[in-house]
């Protein structure tokens, strides 16, 4: 039998059993003391320390034994004598006849064998002190190990314990829905009821005046029966038809569905391109789905089978669980019990299809009504769903950290976009500022130029060149009457002098006709981002201001 070590006392039966054995089983097979079956923990075992030293007094006693026992038969092979001395150069215990006489050790360095022992037994016991130490330090922290594990195990319990009571709440609010419904349902049953009790009861009166009164007797009931039968007509049948209450309970650990219909026209023509047919897609939560439909069969089952799959075309990079259906409607008649329904959930990375190969055979397509044949419609419709409410919220965060970092990138393109046009414009501006005459041009949709003057002054930075163009600041009749006031406030020779100036200009404009296109059209974009005019009109333009560009040059 082993030895025991580190013993533990069960305070059950009073067992001994080593710490180590004892944890392994507690630990990994079960909470039960092994001898007396009893419920044990850890935490319950009594560290029996008089065990210890029990066992270090026998086995000290056992050392000495086996040492006196080994001192007998550590003696010299050749002389038969006690090993006394040890050769240092030798590395070797030898008797004094070897050291003095043998011939072998001759001017070789000896030391007393006790010392050289006792020398080595102070260096095993410091390195078995650093070894006792080393496993105290991994025993304290096994015992931290344990105490984890029992603290996820208590905090698991607790989870579970909450859920429990959570689902326990969930369960009366749904037993509380179910009993208002039913509550309405009576009431609606009752009163249908005793209307028609009192049918029935007027209806045996009525049999039994006309089997068992005389003649004269029936005539002269009549007006009354007839009376009777004109109050019963009067309340209308509308009246006892009632709204059915909805056989739909909100769910508040599972989402619902979200479902699009995919309604496949011409599906006799699709079905001999044998090409799939993609839905539009729909969005949930941020993820992007779509049904991918085989008119004609997929794969080895081409020709026979309806082949129906449902592809995650945008979404979290990560593989997720998702639950689908796949419905096919009836369109014979509108039961919906008729429907053919495929519900799965599988785990869905993004551009991966999950669905069904054989979803229906295609020679029942029209036989068994799925097929409208006048109009050669099929209608399908896909519905998806997370399994949790936790995975919905993860992914419609994803969804919006996505939304965020698109804003974060335009807004950072449409602020380099703003600073371009700002140089271009102090660009513009300087040239205009060297020549002293300034020219301002429109640029319609189709890249044509023309001629425009602003009613006050040049524009001298950004926000106020936008606000320009978003308030129409620029008039082109305006520019007529001020042109041609102008012109016939100059003399001949200042207008000779302007005409050789907006030549020189239209030449050097010529010149350098590559490297404006490039500027006009960003700072057209840049424009067009800035001021959000989706829907301009026809005439809509962009002002550009250039005096004479060899000179800003």
């Amino acid at each position: 039998m082993e030895k025991l070590r580190d013993a533990r006392l069960c305070p059950h039966c009073s067992k001994l059993c080593c710490f180590m054995c004892i944890r392994r089983w507690l630990t990994e097979q079960r909470s039960q003391c092994p001898h007396c079956r009893a419920s044990l923990h850890l935490h319950e075992l009594v560290n029996c320390r008089w065990a210890a030293e029990v066992t270090q007094q026998l086995d000290t006693l056992q050392l000495n034994s086996n040492k006196s026992d080994g001192d007998d038969n550590d003696v010299c092979d050749v002389h038969r004598e006690k090993l006394t001395v040890y050769c240092w150069s030798c590395r070797v215990c030898i008797c004094h006849q070897c050291a003095l006489w043998g011939g072998t050790h001759t001017n070789h360095t000896f030391k007393p064998l006790d010392e050289v022992y006792d020398q080595h037994v102070s260096s095993v016991k410091e390195e078995v002190a650093a070894l006792r130490r080393r496993l105290m330090e991994l025993i304290s922290l096994v015992q931290d190990v344990e105490k984890n594990v029992e603290g996820v195990r208590t905090a698991k319990d607790e989870r579970v314990r909450g859920i429990r009571n959570a689902v326990e709440l969930m369960i009366t609010r749904l037993d509380s829905q179910m009993k208002n419904k039913l509550l309405t349902l009576m009431g609606q049953k009752q009163s249908l009821t005793q209307e028609t009790e009192f049918l029935e009861s007027m209806l045996q009166d009525v049999e039994h005046q006309l089997h068992f009164t005389t003649k004269s007797e029936l005539i002269n009931k009549s007006a009354a029966l007839m009376q009777v039968f004109n109050n019963v007509h009067r309340k209308p049948m509308a009246s006892f038809v009632t709204a059915p209450v909805p056989a739909v309970f909100n769910s508040e650990i599972i989402p619902h569905f979200d479902s699009s219909p995919f309604v496949m026209n011409n599906f006799t023509v699709l079905r001999h391109k044998a090409d799939p047919v993609y839905s539009h897609p729909m969005l949930v939560h941020g993820l992007m789905w779509r049904l991918k439909v085989y008119p004609d069969g997929n794969g080895v089952v081409r020709g026979n089978y309806l082949s129906v799959f449902l592809e995650l075309s945008a979404g979290l990079p990560e593989t997720s669980k998702y639950e689908y259906r796949v419905e096919m409607v009836h369109q014979a008649s509108a039961d919906t019990s008729k429907n053919i329904v495929r519900e799965f959930s599988s785990d869905f990375e993004v551009g991966e299809c999950w669905g069904y190969n054989r979803f229906f055979r295609l020679d029942l397509l029209a036989s068994e009504g799925y097929l409208k044949t006048d109009s050669d419609t099929l209608v399908l419709r896909f519905l998806v769903r997370p399994p949790t409410f936790y995975q919905k919220c993860r992914d419609q965060q994803w969804y919006i950290n996505h939304l965020e970092a698109t804003n974060t990138q335009l807004m950072t393109q449409s602020c380099e976009l703003k600073e371009r046009l700002a140089i271009e414009l102090s660009r513009n501006q300087g040239s205009a500022g060297k020549k002293g005459q300034t020219m301002f041009y429109r640029y319609a949709r189709d890249n044509s130029r023309i001629p425009c003057q602003p009613k006050g002054s040049a524009p001298q930075d950004v926000d106020s060149y936008m606000e320009m163009v978003e308030t129409d600041d620029y008039s082109e009749g305006e520019l007529d009457d001020s042109d041609d006031n102008t012109q016939d406030e100059l003399s001949d020779g200042e207008l000779q002098e302007q005409e050789l100036d907006t030549t020189m200009a239209d030449n050097n404009s010529e010149i350098s006709q590559d490297e404006n296109d490039v500027d006009q059209e960003t700072m057209y974009a840049a424009l067009s981002k800035c001021t959000q005019r989706s829907a301009a009109p026809p005439e809509a333009s962009v002002f550009i201001c250039s005096s004479n560009l060899q000179v800003g040059r």
